[in-house]
């Protein structure tokens, strides 16, 4: 199960919990809990994911990440060094960005760097020169969204994740790709998800 509403659904239908008696149980309104069921990336209160695990007798953090907590303590308790690896696919297919750096996607890559850390895999060339290759790893700091001119940015475009070149313009900042003829997107055409701290080539 791909997302926090995937396994919410999953286990509301192996205890046959029906929306309304969720709902009820717990006292989250019904459309708060049909917005959970329906919109993958929607972000959940802990106060309410932790209503919500306890009425359906579930770790909420396996609930909320997919990965139980036992694992998630054991990656804390090591400190800095791994953080998970995701494709471009997999953020679209689990978009609460809150539960990226804690998921266990599979994979994971090795680095000295602290803090709210994923690795990103390029799934295009369109940023070749500033060393972003389809393939290569971008290590992207999730607490620094702010742009900085000449910099990659993980953003997100309409549904879609991408990596985008921050550009100081008038009156904005402006994102864009190497080739011009791409043309560029403003700061309200997107939202800034984190700053690329770091690229590794693939090998």
């Amino acid at each position: 199960m791909k997302n926090f509403a995937e396994r919410l659904q999953a286990r509301m239908k192996e205890l046959h919990v029906s929306a309304a008696e969720l709902s009820r149980k717990t006292g989250i309104s019904p459309p708060v809990i049909s917005r959970l069921l329906s919109e993958p990336g929607r972000e959940v209160r802990a106060s309410s994911l932790m209503s919500i695990a306890k009425q359906l007798k579930v770790d909420p953090v396996w609930l909320f990440l997919g990965r139980s907590a036992d694992s998630l303590i054991h990656d804390i308790e090591a400190g800095p060094g791994m953080v998970p690896v995701w494709t471009m696919a997999g953020l679209h297919a689990d978009p609460v960005i809150d539960a990226w750096p804690h998921a266990d996607t599979g994979r994971k890559l090795a680095t000295e760097r602290d803090g709210h850390l994923i690795a990103v895999v390029a799934d295009n060339d369109q940023l070749a020169d500033a060393g972003i290759s389809n393939g290569a790893l971008c290590l992207v700091d999730l607490s620094d969204n702010k742009p900085e001119h000449n910099k990659i940015m993980l953003a997100k475009v309409d549904e879609q994740f991408m990596f985008l070149r921050a550009i100081q313009g008038l009156p904005d900042w402006r994102y864009g790709v190497d080739d011009p003829r791409a043309g560029s997107l403003t700061d309200k055409q997107l939202l800034p998800i984190g700053k690329v701290v770091e690229i590794r080539l693939p090998s």
